[in-house]
């Protein structure tokens, strides 16, 4: 006796992976960064996502996830001075660990900005940084509880 799901699954199956490259090819011809994006990234515990294009340039983004790992250690403070932050609420923040996650980026023409959320403590780390001739560096760093 056959099964009578197995045609309704593999229609489906179809169905999932025409969309799955229809969007793949969607996202290689678009240059913005987010394709879809809801809220805003100015209220910590506010819904606020976007739906990334895959293709972007993630360097940013990694110089960026390399300074959070950087404020979770001790150095935290003297990282802060090198930024002339005086906003020492983000060694406590960063120090209790948790998840940073990417839900917003803005980029300029000389600068990228870019918010993490930082749900354990209702916190959003925004991070700012500018291309020169070694890539980019960050510029400023701030957080809003």
């Amino acid at each position: 006796m056959k099964n009578s799901r197995t045609p309704a699954l593999f229609i489906s199956f179809i169905i999932l992976a025409a969309l799955a490259g229809s969007t793949s090819v969607l996202a290689t011809k678009s240059s913005r960064l987010m394709l879809f994006q809801h809220g805003t990234p100015e209220v910590p515990g506010g819904h606020a996502f976007a739906i990334m294009n895959p293709f972007r340039d993630r360097r940013p983004e990694e110089v960026a996830e390399q300074l959070i790992a950087e404020l979770r250690t001790g150095r935290c403070a003297e990282i802060l001075r090198d930024f002339h932050s005086d906003d020492f609420r983000i060694c406590p923040v960063m120090r209790d660990g948790g998840t940073a996650r990417l839900i917003w980026r803005q980029d300029g023409s000389a600068t990228r900005v870019l918010v993490y959320d930082l749900p354990k403590r209702k916190s959003r780390l925004w991070i700012t940084s500018s291309g020169d001739e070694v890539g980019f560096v960050v510029s400023h760093v701030s957080l809003i509880r």
